[in-house]
């Protein structure tokens, strides 16, 4: 799931010290590292889940062209999830993971950790430090999981973890991982430049100083 690279719409908690045009680049560089590294697991469909619904075209430029593109529909994240879910399982397909366009530097590992674990009837889900996820992943639709969240809090996961033991559903719970939200966690995220080569070269000319 991702947002188009528009200045003054995306990484708005990066401004300042970085101006809305760089942190706009910024994000263009974690969508670039996340399909890089998404293109080595091999037997599964990738597809980018984008909004606002008109940025199809800059979308296209960024990712890969074997990347199918589908618009988030709805209201709120939960409303979001829930459509690309409910969409994906029509499609036929058997297992969905979904990843957020936040952790460029998240081990690849943990995707294919996820796909592993959805072989009864689970959800998975990578618990972000913020209290959210960065990852949910199912192989059956549940739609009641992303039903009555108070999104953009600390609470996120803990709410859908008391759904899922409601409902009856098994979940599975990945290494913890974070989010880039604030300019400090930049400082993290440049001590695993391997995994971000494209964001890492962004970022060492101008702020690598800053952020050492």
């Amino acid at each position: 799931m991702l947002k188009a690279p528009v200045a003054g719409h995306v990484k708005t908690r990066l401004v300042p010290p970085l101006t809305q045009e760089n942190a706009a680049e910024l994000y263009k560089c974690f969508i670039k590292d996340i399909f890089a590294k998404i293109d080595k697991l091999k037997a599964i469909d990738v597809f980018a889940a984008f909004i606002p619904a008109g940025s199809k075209e800059i979308i296209k430029k960024i990712i890969p062209k074997k990347v199918s593109l589908i618009p988030q529909k709805g209201i709120d994240l939960g409303e979001r999830l829930a459509n690309l879910f409910s969409e994906l399982f029509a499609k036929g397909y058997k297992k969905v993971v979904v990843i957020g366009s936040d952790s460029p530097d998240m081990p690849l590992e943990y995707i294919k950790m996820a796909f592993d674990e959805l072989k009864n009837d689970k959800i998975v889900f990578g618990p972000a430090e913020d209290g959210g996820y960065y990852l949910v992943g199912m192989n059956r639709f549940h739609k009641k999981i992303f039903e009555n969240i108070q999104w953009s809090t600390d609470n996120v996961l803990n709410e859908s973890l008391k759904i899922a033991r409601k409902e009856g559903i098994d979940a599975f719970l990945l290494p913890k991982w974070y989010d880039i939200d604030i300019y400090s966690d930049l400082q993290r995220l440049i001590k695993n430049k391997k995994e971000i080569p494209n964001t890492y070269d962004f970022i060492k000319a101008p702020f690598l100083d800053t952020l050492s």
